[in-house]
């Protein structure tokens, strides 16, 4: 009877021993070693060990802003009564676009910029007037680098363009002005009443741009280019158009009309983010068939 407690003490004491070996060796486990030669790489990094790194294709984002200028006509000024001028203004747009072996670019973009008509009456103290059309258009691009170097090659480099577009319009009225003034009407006859009625209305239909481009595109990072432009458009049709009647001493003298088509120059940025790198691996494959051969 004497010898149970002496065999479970001994029990207890083995199983206590097993416990201590298992957490010691769990505590002192040695590290796993890298294979001699491992390194981690990423697509680029790893194409890089074939030569220069070849883009097939990718996709961009963008968002830029700009400065425009555009020109109005005027068809009769009244005697030098009235006058028009171009207007400036800022605007911006967002962007999509597709890269083709770092050669051609198809980009499609919507923009938020004014077409003007501006009014200037003249005077001893001329005043002048802005009005604007809708404010939208939708433009495609077609773009092409001028090459210093090899193609497929992604670098800063410069672009040149030509595009088309539309400009949606909604027919609506956006100012009705009236002016009175007075012009002496020759010695012992008094003066005159001016009167001039301004009416500034948006195109009903949708009227159309003709663009030429050229920008340099700066590569920033592997992910991120900044892009300089400067971009000359044609408006075909007129998108605002302002109709003024000229009244004196209450009977209608002449009417005229203030055009806006959008012809005009920008000047802008654009930061493009690449939302997609097609790499091309045909060095690679060459340079493993190569490596068989041999």
């Amino acid at each position: 009877m004497s010898m149970k407690p002496g065999f479970t003490s001994l029990l207890l004491l083995l199983f206590s021993g097993s416990l201590l070996a298992q957490s010691s060796a769990d505590y002192y486990t040695l590290p796993v070693k890298k294979e001699p030669g491992f390194e981690h790489h990423n697509t680029e990094s790893y194409l890089k060990r074939f030569g220069e790194v070849r883009i097939r294709n990718r996709w961009y984002a963008g968002f830029n802003g700009f400065v425009r200028n555009d020109q109005a006509k005027l068809n009769n000024n009244f005697n030098d009564l009235i006058g028009t001028q171009s207007a400036t203004d800022y605007g911006f747009g967002a962007s999509v676009g597709w890269v083709s072996r770092e050669q051609w670019t198809m980009e499609l973009e919507y923009a938020r910029s004014p077409i003007h008509n501006t009014l200037v009456l003249h005077g001893d103290y001329p005043q002048i007037y802005k009005m604007e059309n809708d404010k939208n258009s939708i433009l495609f691009r077609v773009k092409r680098r001028i090459l210093f170097g090899k193609p497929s090659i992604r670098r800063s480099a410069l672009w040149v363009g030509a595009g088309a577009g539309i400009v949606p319009n909604s027919g609506r009225q956006t100012k009705y002005r009236e002016f009175i003034g007075y012009r002496s009407a020759g010695r012992r006859m008094g003066y005159d009443t001016l009167f001039i009625t301004s009416d500034t209305r948006v195109s009903s239909h949708p009227t159309a741009a003709l663009e030429a481009s050229a920008e340099y595109i700066l590569k920033v990072s592997k992910k991120i280019d900044i892009s300089f432009f400067s971009r000359y458009q044609w408006g075909a049709g007129n998108s605002v158009r302002t109709e003024l009647v000229y009244y004196v001493n209450g009977t209608e003298n002449q009417s005229a009309s203030i055009t806006g088509n959008g012809t005009g120059l920008a000047f802008g940025v654009s930061l493009r983010y690449n939302m997609h790198l097609g790499y091309d691996f045909g060095r690679m494959n060459s340079s493993s068939q190569k490596e068989t051969n041999l």
